[in-house]
């Protein structure tokens, strides 16, 4: 049985695109070559790639993991090729990171520029999302290594890949400039619970902050939730209500320009862990190691904002 790079290259494209005529299109071949090579990788691998209907292709079961296969061998073999005549110490080929959305704005500007710096052979690749949509394409092959808050209540990473700490990040409050609470020092959700809150609901997330208020025996009283956080900046500036976060900067006004005040929570909340996440059945590369230990260095150095 003989599989060549191509045809993993052809069933990648297609997988990303849907259809045949869409890959056949990207890839500047006719959708007869695409065609066949599909169906000559089917007969070698014997397992059926897509599911035909009439919107497109789906992979089935087994495609999934052919495919989580195939774009780790088409990325070696890109690498391969870019490194042949280097036979230095000197890193170099791609990495391709995926980041949960609220964590990438403290941490990806700080790596990328680490690394641009540091190993300037290295193409970083990056993308935000959120947890179930990043771990997806992580086990299709997409991303060499993920940053994710761990959330305890989650336990299907093991099943994924390896996971690394890199830092922590203490839950705080968010409070309208006008709060009754605003200036007086750490606050009890006890003394907010009643209070319109504004949820952060990029999934786990809500998760964890009711979390927070199940600890205490409270049922918070959610007025709105949203994905964004400069949205929900937004709204507590404007007075709507409070929220809570953990990601902690320098701003202290929203888009609008309207400020917010941040308070320290009362209580003994554990700070949400930060790892990084890599396929289990892969090795690691030097490119990852060397992108953990920037980004545990990035979580080390960072202050944590006071904010009045």
């Amino acid at each position: 049985m003989i599989i060549t790079l191509r045809q993993l290259e052809y069933f990648a494209m297609v997988a990303d695109q849907g259809t045949v005529t869409a890959a056949a299109q990207q890839l500047y071949l006719s959708q007869s070559a695409v065609s066949n090579a599909i169906a000559d990788l089917e007969r070698l691998l014997d397992v059926k790639l897509f599911v035909r209907h009439a919107r497109g292709l789906s992979l089935t079961r087994e495609g999934r993991a052919v495919l989580s296969q195939a774009q780790f061998l088409l990325r070696d073999a890109a690498d391969l090729e870019r490194n042949a005549a280097i036979l230095g110490d000197d890193l170099s080929g791609t990495l391709s990171v995926g980041c949960y959305s609220t964590i990438a704005p403290l941490l990806l500007p700080r790596v990328v520029a680490d690394f641009a710096t540091k190993h300037p052979g290295v193409d970083v690749q990056f993308a935000e999302g959120s947890r179930s949509e990043l771990l997806e394409d992580l086990t299709l092959g997409r991303y060499d290594v993920l940053v994710l808050y761990d959330y305890r209540f989650k336990d299907d990473l093991s099943e994924i890949g390896q996971s690394t700490p890199l830092g922590s990040i203490p839950p705080y409050a968010l409070l309208p400039p006008e709060h009754r609470l605003t200036g007086c020092g750490p606050v009890a959700l006890a003394d907010l619970a009643a209070d319109p809150l504004i949820l952060f609901g990029l999934e786990p997330a809500d998760q964890y902050f009711l979390s927070l208020f199940e600890l205490e025996g409270l049922t918070p009283n959610v007025r709105y939730r949203t994905g964004n956080y400069e949205v929900l900046r937004g709204l507590v500036a404007r007075g709507v209500g409070y929220s809570l976060l953990t990601q902690r900067t320098r701003q202290t006004t929203s888009y609008e320009g309207l400020a917010y005040s941040a308070a320290e929570l009362e209580g003994n909340y554990e700070p949400l862990g930060v790892i990084a996440v890599t396929p289990s059945r892969h090795r690691l590369t030097r490119r990852v190691d060397a992108f953990v230990n920037s980004a545990t260095a990035v979580f080390a150095e960072a202050p944590t904002y006071d904010q009045e």
